[in-house]
C-alpha cells in the first residue's frame, strides 16, 4: 500500500467519527496524525446518489 492509498484508507474509516449531524452541510475536513509525526488535512465533500448521501474524499494536505 502506498503512502496515498494509506492516507485515502485511514481517512475513510475515521470518516464515521466526523460526519455532522445537520444535514445541510456539504463539505467537512479534519486532521489526523500517522505516528510518529506526520499530521494531515483531508476534505470531503458530500453526494446524494439516488437519495442516498456518500462522502468522497476530494484531498489532502501535510499539516505543518
Amino acid at each position: 500500500m502506498d503512502k496515498t492509498d494509506h492516507i485515502e484508507f485511514l481517512a475513510e474509516q475515521l470518516l464515521p467519527q466526523f460526519i455532522p449531524k445537520d444535514a445541510a452541510v456539504t463539505t467537512l475536513s479534519f486532521q489526523f496524525t500517522i505516528a510518529p509525526d506526520a499530521t494531515y488535512r483531508v476534505s470531503f465533500v458530500k453526494k446524494i446518489t439516488r437519495g442516498k448521501e456518500n462522502w468522497e474524499l476530494v484531498g489532502y494536505e501535510v499539516v505543518d
